[in-house]
């Protein structure tokens, strides 16, 4: 996820967005797959639905480019809707 982040974001703000997703929710980026609700919600608070829907397709484009899956966008799904696809494609495969 990380590397969608710094796509997004560009490092500096990516770095720094972990940083404070650690210090104020108690959040490593090692534990965003398995809380990526909660992330959504952080996301969706700090900037809103427009752009956490955008930045969670950016995400899930490299996240799925780095597992050689087809990324199919929807202008609904937010990251949560995204890493449920991309679990069920792993799961077939």
């Amino acid at each position: 996820m990380k590397d969608g982040l710094t796509e997004a974001l560009g490092s500096v703000i990516a770095g720094a967005l972990l940083d404070q997703l650690y210090e104020n929710y108690d959040l490593s980026l090692e534990d965003l797959p398995d809380r990526v609700d909660t992330f959504f919600s952080i996301l969706e608070d700090a900037f809103g639905l427009k752009v956490s829907r955008i930045l969670s397709s950016v995400i899930a484009r490299r996240l799925c480019a780095n597992l050689s899956l087809e990324f199919v966008e929807s202008p609904t799904n937010g990251l949560p809707q995204y890493v449920e696809e991309i679990r069920k494609k792993l799961a077939k495969s």
